[in-house]
This record gives structure tokens, C-alpha cells and sequence, in this order.
């Protein structure tokens, strides 16, 4: 499992997508899950790659990333956030998406995140797992959460 209750953020009180991606990789080079550069990596890719999407019930995800070279240990951090920010669509990149919920994907090995993406879309497509998600206020239930819809 690539989910772990310590790099696990709840309700982040946030003003932008740049300030959560930070927070986010900031947690994963503390816990050394990532390379220095990481950060960095996740900022410019995001910029030419948005990861904003906007679910059918009306919820904004992003699921930004980089490549696994700035990787040491496969891993995702997750956060709520307080109020939602604004990510750019994975779509369209003139489109805004209001982003409730983010999964910053730490991929070690390449062929990990192809096969995780399209858990991650499944796991977004479902309605009660996201509303689960959304509304826990403790780490340790978000990983049971995750592990529960077999997110892995």
C-alpha cells in the first residue's frame, strides 16, 4: 500500500494549488520519500500538465506528479482541504476546477503510476468513497477508507 497516516493531511486550510502541492511535498521530503527537487519537478509539470479534474458529482480532484526519477520510495500524500482551490483542468487547460481533494503521487518505479492512475480515476469515479473521503477528520480512517475501495 502506498498510503500512509503521517503524510496524510486533513481539512489543509490553503489559498492556492501551488500552496497545497508545497505542503504536500514538503511532508514527503521530511519523511525523505523524495528527492530535493522534487518539488520543483511537481511545479513546472503541473504548469504544462495540469492534473484538475472535475468528478460527475460535482467534486474537484488533482493528482499532480512527476516523473519517478525525483522518487526514493513509492508513496501518495493526501489532503482534504478546508475550502476548495483552483488546479487547471487535466481537459482543458483554460478550465478551472474548484479541487476539494488532492493525491500527490510519489512514484518510485515508472510503471507504478500508470497502474496507479487508473486506480486513482476507478477509486474517483465512485461517489461514496469520495463523500467518505472528504468528510473523515482522522488520518487513520482515511487510510482504512482507501484500503476499504482497494485503492492501491
Amino acid at each position: 500500500m502506498f498510503f500512509d497516516q503521517k503524510i496524510i493531511k486533513l481539512q489543509a486550510d490553503v489559498q492556492s494549488s501551488t500552496e497545497i502541492i508545497t505542503l504536500l511535498a514538503q511532508m514527503l521530503k521530511q519523511k525523505t520519500i523524495v528527492k530535493d527537487n522534487y518539488l520543483t519537478h511537481v511545479l513546472a509539470r503541473e504548469k504544462n500538465f495540469p492534473t484538475g479534474l472535475q468528478l460527475e458529482n460535482g467534486i474537484g480532484v488533482a493528482i499532480p506528479h512527476t516523473d519517478s526519477e525525483y522518487v526514493n520510495t513509492s508513496q501518495i500524500a493526501v489532503a482534504t482541504l478546508k475550502k476548495p482551490v483552483v488546479f487547471k483542468s487535466m481537459v482543458n487547460k483554460a478550465v478551472d476546477v474548484e479541487v476539494s481533494l488532492v493525491f500527490m503521487i510519489a512514484m518510485s518505479k515508472p510503471h507504478e503510476q500508470a497502474q496507479l492512475l487508473s486506480n486513482l480515476m476507478t477509486f474517483c469515479q465512485n461517489k461514496q468513497a469520495i463523500a467518505e473521503l472528504l468528510a473523515e477528520r482522522n488520518p487513520q480512517n482515511v487510510e482504512q477508507i482507501l484500503n476499504k475501495y482497494d485503492l492501491k
